[in-house]
């Protein structure tokens, strides 16, 4: 019940508040564009806004082309060989670990980099 009572005055003041202050609207000049007779000239309109004395808008401005930065290298890896597997074409041992299995590479082209199966984060070229 306090609460409500609470609410209802406060609602009541503000209500009171709001209506009896009766203030006048301060009227300003619009901000001068460009050939105003205020000395002004030359300033340019914001873009979408109404050009005074037509019906166009101001085009956006064209963005500026930011410069690439240089490409920097990758950083040099160590890459070995495979071993390649005797009578066997197309497959290879890992030369970091060669008593592991076989890997196949058939169809891949020479110098190709691999991820090597056997020894994580290294990397093998195809012979």
């Amino acid at each position: 019940m306090k609460r409500t009572l609470v609410y209802s005055l406060l609602s009541c003041t503000l209500l009171v508040s709001c209506t009896s202050s009766k203030r006048s609207a301060t009227q300003y000049a619009p901000f001068p564009r460009e050939s105003d007779s205020t000395g002004m000239e030359g300033i340019p309109p914001t873009p979408g806004e109404v050009i005074p004395g037509t019906t166009e808008v101001a085009p956006a401005p064209a963005p500026t082309p930011q410069p690439m930065p240089a490409a920097t290298p990758a950083p040099k890896r160590e890459a070995r060989y495979g071993l390649q597997e005797a009578g066997k074409p197309g497959f290879m041992r890992s030369p970091y670990h060669p008593e592991a299995g076989l890997i196949d590479y058939r169809g891949l082209p020479p110098g190709q980099e691999v991820k090597d199966p056997y020894t994580p984060g290294k990397i093998i070229l195809v012979p």
